[in-house]
């Protein structure tokens, strides 16, 4: 998906020619520059973010690389479709039979490779739902004959205008896509279109939101010493933690909420943020050693027994050799643990 967008240009990303062998080394590096956003400096980012909340401090230090990028807007879009009630590993998969179905063919010294097809490319097949189902997409396929009908009959430049645009007018926009709700638009606002300020709210960011602001938000006085907030929205924020507080599970309005609350703690480039946001929870998400410990099950009460019932359900007498030889062994076994296995998350950017 990367290499189709990075190894050649403008008309090469939207699938409509081949870049030539005579590029320099130059339009590369600009490229480069602009899918990973290197204008930006993060580390800038980075200090003003831990004037508000010092916890920042830590983030930057441990969530190095973890940037932004500026992907072609329909790769995105067709890409976060696929995402509702879905993993990583099979979003990739699908996503990978639709480059190889639709896509460009590129051979490298590296492996064969694929271009992220156009909408132009898949509208070319009468049968895009089918197609779509044949690879996976199960009712998911719906959303994408219909977007990409709808997109065929909007100018080329539709979406890349909506750079341009405000982000509520944007987002107002892509939500008139089939598959297109409140989370899949602010990925596509910050990821595609240049809204710095768009934060996508999952349940990562719902649980960042509820543990590390509102109880900070709504506690005591010293609670709030550690955050300075902006004088002129410190009400502002305190109001949204409160409303926010009431919600003790995911929710429409709770994630409103979450979103607001981030994007005005941390705006400009609230977006940014909760990119290293969310990368340290889903880390910590994986991570065995801080994981939630289970709740323990309480122990089954065992009935009164009469004098009689006692002396009727007494065990019999193990001999003492006969009970040292089966009872020891499986002390030793009860006492056993299995060993955790640890995961690695792999950040993306440079």
């Amino acid at each position: 998906m990367v290499v189709g967008y990075l190894i050649g240009n403008a008309d090469f990303a939207l699938g409509r020619q081949l870049p030539t062998a005579s590029e320099s080394d130059d339009e590369l590096r600009l490229l480069l520059c602009d899918y990973f956003h290197l204008h930006i400096w993060l580390q800038a980012l980075c200090e003003q973010w831990i004037k508000v909340d010092p916890e920042f401090k830590k983030l930057a230090q441990t969530q190095i690389g973890v940037r932004i990028l500026r992907q072609p807007i329909v790769e995105n879009l067709f890409t976060f479709i696929a995402s509702s009630n879905n993993n990583i590993k099979r979003i990739t998969m699908l996503v990978d039979k639709v480059c190889g179905k639709y896509g460009q063919k590129i051979e490298t010294e590296k492996g064969v490779f694929f271009t992220f097809p156009s909408v132009q490319m898949i509208a070319r097949d009468s049968a895009v739902e089918q197609t779509m189902k044949e690879l996976g997409f199960g009712y998911r396929a719906r959303y994408y004959t219909k977007t990409v009908e709808r997109l065929v009959q909007l100018d080329d430049t539709y979406l890349e205008n909506l750079r341009h645009a405000s982000v509520d007018v944007a987002r107002a926009e892509l939500m008139k896509l089939s598959g297109v709700g409140p989370k899949v638009a602010d990925c596509v606002l910050l990821m595609s279109l240049d809204k710095v300020d768009a934060v996508p709210v999952d349940t990562h960011i719902w649980q960042v939101a509820q543990k590390q602001y509102v109880g900070r938000l709504t506690g005591s006085e010293s609670e709030l010493v550690s955050m300075l907030l902006p004088s002129d929205k410190q009400e502002q924020i305190q109001e949204l933690a409160q409303k926010l507080s009431a919600f003790k599970s995911p929710s429409t309005k709770a994630y409103e909420l979450a979103q607001a609350l981030i994007a005005t703690l941390f705006s400009p480039y609230a977006g940014w943020a909760q990119g290293l946001l969310f990368s340290d929870d889903l880390v910590d998400s994986l991570d065995p050693a801080v994981a939630k410990p289970t709740t323990k099950s309480k122990p089954i009460s065992k009935p009164k027994l009469t004098p009689a019932k006692r002396k009727a359900e007494k065990p019999q007498t193990i001999p003492k050799q006969e009970h040292k030889t089966a009872a020891e062994p499986t002390a030793k076994r009860t006492g056993l643990r299995p060993r955790p296995t640890s995961s690695v998350f792999t950040k993306s950017g440079l």
